[in-house]
């Protein structure tokens, strides 16, 4: 890879809980990301994340403003069965919404490892594995002082 890929991840809140995507690690250990992707070539970036959520979460979104960006960078990564090394993914976490009758469940086309969904309270998120880890804090942090940038995290 030439460059760094970027995704496009949902903010979805709902009653003081988030959305997040439940992994199941073959180790068995669970963790929790934003639903959402790559964005392919020609593709902007509102028009990606509704695809993703629908392959992901099974629901329509509709997409309002940018919340904030983070960056995840490692040795090697698989990709849509392609291992990439190195790799470097900046993601773009967007303020969403659910359409109106619109529910999360079993996606069209959910990630590998994927187990489906969950709704976390805001007040434990430490209680979980999000990755990345700075935006379980960034998520229970003062909105009046949230930067844009969660940094890098590195695999």
């Amino acid at each position: 890879m030439k460059g760094p890929r970027v995704a496009v991840k949902a903010l979805i809140i709902r009653n003081r809980q988030v959305l997040m995507n439940r992994y199941v690690h073959p180790t068995g250990r669970e963790l929790f990301e934003l639903p959402g992707g790559g964005q392919e070539h020609g593709e902007d970036q509102p028009a990606a994340l509704i695809r993703e959520c629908r392959e992901e979460i099974g629901a329509q979104v509709e997409v309002h403003q940018v919340a904030c960006l983070f960056e995840f960078m490692t040795e090697r990564s698989v990709r849509d069965d392609s291992s990439i090394a190195p790799f470097h993914q900046v993601n773009v976490a967007y303020w969403c919404g659910l359409a109106e009758g619109e529910e999360p469940g079993e996606g069209i086309d959910p990630d590998r490892r994927q187990a489906g969904t969950a709704w976390l309270p805001l007040g434990r998120l430490a209680e979980y594995d999000i990755q990345p880890p700075a935006l379980a804090r960034w998520l229970e942090s003062d909105p009046s002082d949230r930067p844009l940038s969660l940094g890098v995290s590195r695999g």
